[in-house]
């Protein structure tokens, strides 16, 4: 595979790109994420495996999120059913999305078992388990400490699996080979990751920010001003997500 190298200033066209997809298909993106979103609620409601199977859904829905938009880019419409577009893929690949997914799950049990070594297991039992942590350790700087470690963890890990999934299901990849190929890809363009990430990070704190200040400006209350940032909240969700095909578009071959 040709392994293609980008400026930096690509990064604010992957961002970019996922607002003009939302804009063209909303409603069905909206659909997308609500049945995705209402999948991984069900999940989590399975007993002791509750707080696993949304991580294993993570690279399966992330396979479908790409191809969503990959239909808009196309002018093709497509349903919610879509989320499993990796599952439906010619065998071997469905089986082998679904050990990259168990690798998924095995890789940030890991993190969270490293930060378990400053809080004592506390974050991983929240994230993992939704058990809120003890009274006295709600004040603790070890929970914060153990957060910001499993953040710096989870930067390479990202790395790995951000291309991963659809390395396997669109182009026949193994699992390690995904992986290695996914980090390497990230590697070389690092300069326009940290522009697409710097740019996602500023307006998911930004935006509802300002919107804040606006209402309060206003003389708007608490709930007028979350009913105000609650479009803005989604309308940002949904554009990040169809963003992530931007990048794989303009990094890999055509599929």
């Amino acid at each position: 595979m040709l392994l293609r190298t980008v400026p930096a200033r690509e990064g604010l066209l992957w961002m970019r790109q996922g607002f003009v997809w939302l804009f063209r298909q909303p409603w069905r993106a909206l659909a997308l994420v609500g049945a995705y979103v209402l999948g991984v609620a069900l999940l989590s409601l399975v007993p002791v495996l509750g707080g696993v199977l949304p991580l294993f859904a993570v690279q399966v829905a992330t396979t479908g999120f790409m191809a969503a938009s990959r239909a808009i880019d196309r002018g093709q419409p497509f349903s919610p059913l879509l989320l499993l577009d990796g599952l439906r893929a010619a065998a071997p690949r469905p089986r082998q999305l679904l050990l990259l997914a168990l690798l998924y799950v095995g890789a940030v049990a890991a993190v969270l078992l490293l930060a378990s070594l400053i809080d004592g297991g506390a974050l991983l039992r929240l994230l993992l388990f939704g058990q809120l942590p003890a009274a006295h350790m709600r004040d603790d700087p070890s929970l914060r400490e153990a957060a910001l470690v499993a953040t710096v963890a989870y930067v390479p890990l990202s790395a790995a699996f951000w291309l991963a999934p659809v390395l396997v299901s669109w182009y026949g990849m193994g699992p390690w080979q995904a992986l290695f190929t996914s980090t390497v890809i990230v590697l070389r363009n690092l300069p326009a990751f940290i522009v697409y990430a710097t740019q996602w990070f500023a307006l998911f704190i930004g935006v509802p920010l300002l919107l804040g200040l606006l209402a309060t400006a206003a003389g708007a209350g608490g709930i007028a001003s979350t009913l105000i940032g609650l479009p803005a909240a989604i309308v940002l969700m949904l554009a990040f997500i169809l963003s992530f095909y931007a990048s794989a578009r303009s990094l890999l071959p055509e599929s």
